[in-house]
């Protein structure tokens, strides 16, 4: 049947009548909110972002938010960000504090949006939105208006709260400790005489990752050189005081410990501080400290290091009527240990 005839059939039982045709709102392109937590119960900022599929002149955008989830009421507490956007949006033309809170329903200003491109903006979770309890399929509304306010796009989207949205790291740096000798025997490089005498001297290397660093000692299985032959010995020099000895103004033997190599990798820095190895940090080649027959603090580092060396070297000065021998010997035991 003709439309002309429906009309005039209906006109004949009703009397006159409008023929009305109602639009649809278009669907956003793309819409999504994330919140920064989905943990229940919990405050909460997030980002919304959309993109646009009409052709109009938006003026707001409003966030419907999920049944369940408190909505604070003060327009004033929805401020928001424009910064660290997902990748491939853009800021959020004309986007401000909010200006309007019905409800579950939060409106922000906006300015004219161009079709295609997704828009995208943070608000505040100081005092604005709290999730509800934990399910899935949580869902609300975004929808960008024009003056009115009328609607120009419109669609939902879902979320999903859940119990505890964290996950705890945990890790373990093993304690390492690195402690090499260059060598177990040390010569004098000359006989001993009336001048000062030094060995060739060895060298110890410590790697750590304690985080306060390394402490090495040094004890003398004599405390002199001694020979058994003749039973005699050239006894070491001074007392363990802080201060070394200079052989230059008198005899025996002494140890002297030189900071080689602060490695200068990790936290820390090597030194001879006083009770901390001030006592063999001799200041020139006829010095050095006092040989104990108990550990004795040689130097110590602060920190964490990728190789520091100390390099020990023994000096002698005799009397002109030292006992001859060949066999004048002592020990040294050397030892360290990481502060972690």
């Amino acid at each position: 049947m003709a439309l002309v005839g429906v009309v005039a059939i209906l006109s004949a039982l009703t009397g006159p009548f409008f023929l009305v045709s109602r639009v649809e709102a278009a669907g956003l392109q793309q819409t999504y909110v994330r919140l920064d937590r989905l943990m229940a119960s919990t405050t909460t900022g997030g980002t919304v972002c959309a993109r646009p599929e009409t052709v109009a002149t938006e003026t707001t955008v409003k966030v419907s938010f999920p049944t369940g989830f408190t909505v604070s009421g003060t327009a004033g507490n929805w401020t928001v960000t424009t910064t660290n956007l997902p990748s491939g949006a853009t800021v959020w033309p004309g986007i401000g504090t909010a200006t309007l809170v019905a409800s579950q329903d939060v409106t922000f200003p906006s300015t004219d949006l161009t079709v295609g491109t997704l828009y995208c903006f943070n608000f505040s979770g100081t005092t604005t939105l709290t999730t509800g309890t934990a399910g899935n399929d949580k869902t609300g509304v975004v929808t960008t208006q024009a003056a009115g306010p009328a609607t120009i796009d419109s669609s939902g989207y879902a979320l999903s709260i859940v119990s505890n949205d964290q996950i705890v790291v945990s890790a373990t740096v093993p304690a390492l400790f690195s402690f090499a000798l260059s060598g177990n025997t040390d010569s004098f490089v000359s006989n001993l005489s009336t001048t000062t005498t030094s060995t060739t001297g060895r060298t110890v290397t410590l790697t750590t990752n304690a985080n306060a660093g390394w402490i090495a000692w040094v004890k003398s299985a004599n405390a002199a050189l001694s020979s058994t032959s003749i039973s005699k010995t050239i006894p070491t020099a001074g007392t363990v005081n802080d201060t070394p000895n200079d052989l230059a103004s008198t005899t025996g033997y002494v140890l002297d410990v030189d900071v080689t190599t602060d490695s200068g990798t990790g936290t820390g820095t090597v030194s001879q501080a006083a009770g901390y190895g001030a006592e063999y940090n001799g200041t020139n080649t006829t010095s050095g400290g006092t040989l104990s027959t108990t550990f004795q603090p040689i130097a110590a580092s602060s920190g964490t290091t990728g190789g520091d060396v100390l390099t020990l070297t023994e000096r002698a000065k005799i009397t002109a009527v030292q006992e001859a021998a060949t066999d004048y010997t002592d020990t040294l035991t050397v030892v360290a240990a990481g502060r972690f």
